[in-house]
């Protein structure tokens, strides 16, 4: 069984949508469990509707604790073999439990990951088949750190459940997913990723990636040195990706945290990065154009720098 994980904060208006596309599964064998964490608009309401719909619905109303909290709370209460997670304001094709499982269970994988959709407007279209892609977990984790393939999100992807036997979300922070990604892919024989555009992410006003820069950003390179460390006894493969990540963190930091005394620290922080690796990551033909492209204006052009950013499409 799989045991779908959908934290629920504030979403009555994407609410009904996200919980139609998930009881729709074409894979039955599942079972949804939806926090409300603390929700001060009616998707505690609307969760408990679902629940006298549909029996495999499960509700658990809980105070206020943040996405990671939420998540936690739902991984505790889990019955499936496979944990999966949603966000209560997204919306994921009919095929997604079906072709994620038969992904990990035809190739004997430990987690499986499809492609994201992104949602603009209300015109909705997955896509079903793709190449497949097969991993370990030294080139994995290689692959997530150079932002290449998958995405780090912690939805888009199914888990055998014994891997978040001794980790969990980190709590109170934004990033959770790729603060922890790299240790649950660590754990892993075989990884199996495929090009089907299955999980649908829709971008809205208050997403997380429409927001403006804020404090809780600058948890990104605390999040980078985690990552390092991590990485400074392992393969040299894996050194290198993680300091190509923690200079796309720097990168990030330097280009959106505002101009004003209180960034003054955190700005200096990721040019201190960049100055560190900059060069060597560089030299490194694995890194993604985009950010080989940012890093050489960064360092020979920098005046440019934030002028050519603000006409690229992040999302292509």
């Amino acid at each position: 069984m799989i045991s779908i994980i959908i934290p629920v904060y504030n979403v009555e208006l994407y609410l009904d949508k996200c919980l139609q596309s998930v009881v729709n599964q074409t894979y039955r064998n599942i079972e949804i469990i939806l926090i409300d964490d603390g929700a001060s608009d009616n998707s505690g309401i609307i969760c408990d509707r679902w629940q006298k719909k549909d029996s495999r619905i499960k509700v658990i109303h809980k105070t206020n604790g943040g996405l990671s909290s939420a998540r936690n709370v739902g991984i505790e209460h889990a019955n499936g073999e496979y944990l999966m997670f949603i966000d209560s304001d997204d919306i994921v094709s009919d095929e997604l439990c079906r072709i994620l499982i038969e992904m990990m269970k035809n190739n004997d994988a430990d987690i499986s990951i499809c492609n994201a959709k992104h949602i603009f407007d209300d015109v909705v279209s997955f896509k079903s088949t793709g190449k497949l892609h097969f991993y370990n977990r030294n080139n994995a984790i290689c692959e997530l750190w150079y932002q290449k393939s998958f995405l780090p999100s912690a939805w888009g992807k199914l888990y055998k459940r014994e891997l978040f036997k001794n980790i969990r979300f980190t709590e109170g922070i934004i990033f959770e997913d790729i603060d922890i990604m790299h240790e649950l892919f660590y754990q892993c024989n075989k990884i199996i990723y495929g090009e089907m555009e299955l999980y649908g992410y829709v971008h809205h006003e208050n997403s997380i990636t429409t927001k403006k820069y804020s404090k809780k950003d600058n948890v990104i390179l605390n999040i980078c040195d985690k990552i390092c460390e991590f990485a400074s006894d392992k393969d040299i493969n894996l050194q290198n990706a993680a300091k190509s990540y923690n200079v796309a963190g720097a990168l990030r930091v330097y280009l959106n945290a505002p101009n004003t005394f209180e960034y003054k620290d955190i700005i200096e922080k990721a040019k201190k990065i960049i100055r560190k690796y900059g060069k060597d990551v560089l030299k490194d033909q694995n890194i993604r154009k985009k950010n080989r492209y940012a890093l050489y204006i960064y360092i020979y052009l920098r005046p440019l720098l934030k002028v050519v950013y603000k006409r690229v499409d992040r999302w292509k």
